[in-house]
């Protein structure tokens, strides 16, 4: 299975969890839990990037478009809408998600859990969090980090001033 993340090369392939969620907490983890976020396409990756970006031209040059291979054998648990508490999808992360992920990677039995995405409606589309002491570097990959992230037509209409 194929899993995707944005981030700048440097970090690209550090699985350790102690990233930017680690020290302030994510949406599904508490500060102080490591936590690995990936989406299940990379469509959704980018979509997400956007949470944080008003363009896509405004990526750094440094960040790449990781594509990870996990083995098919192992495990990813799943979250439906109908598990998700009602404040779900708000920002800033609300304490409920953060409990929910927090046990899950503390206590969870699987290296993976499947989430509805925030950023696409309905839970049409998952990102996947992983417990980095659960799954293990031999059981993932970086295949690829694609420099490319986003066609230079992508938001090439909007011009420095346009409402947003």
């Amino acid at each position: 299975m194929r899993l995707f993340r944005i981030s700048s090369l440097r970090h690209l392939d550090d699985l350790s969890g102690l990233g930017a969620s680690y020290q302030g907490g994510g949406r599904w983890n508490e500060p102080g839990v490591p936590a690995l976020h990936f989406a299940q396409t990379a469509s959704l990756a980018m979509l997400e990037m956007a949470n944080y970006l008003p363009s896509p031209r405004l990526v750094p040059a440094n960040y790449r478009l990781g594509v990870f291979e996990v083995d098919d054998d192992i495990p990813m648990d799943h979250w439906t809408l109908g598990e998700m508490p009602a404040d779900w999808r708000d920002f800033p992360y609300p304490k409920s998600t953060q409990r929910l992920g927090t046990d899950w990677l503390i206590h969870g039995q699987g290296p993976l859990l499947a989430v509805p995405s925030t950023v696409v409606p309905s839970g049409l589309e998952n990102t996947v969090l992983a417990s980095p002491s659960r799954l293990g570097p031999e059981t993932i990959q970086l295949r690829a980090a694609e420099a490319d992230i986003f066609s230079p037509r992508t938001f090439a209409n909007i011009r420095p001033g346009d409402p947003a």
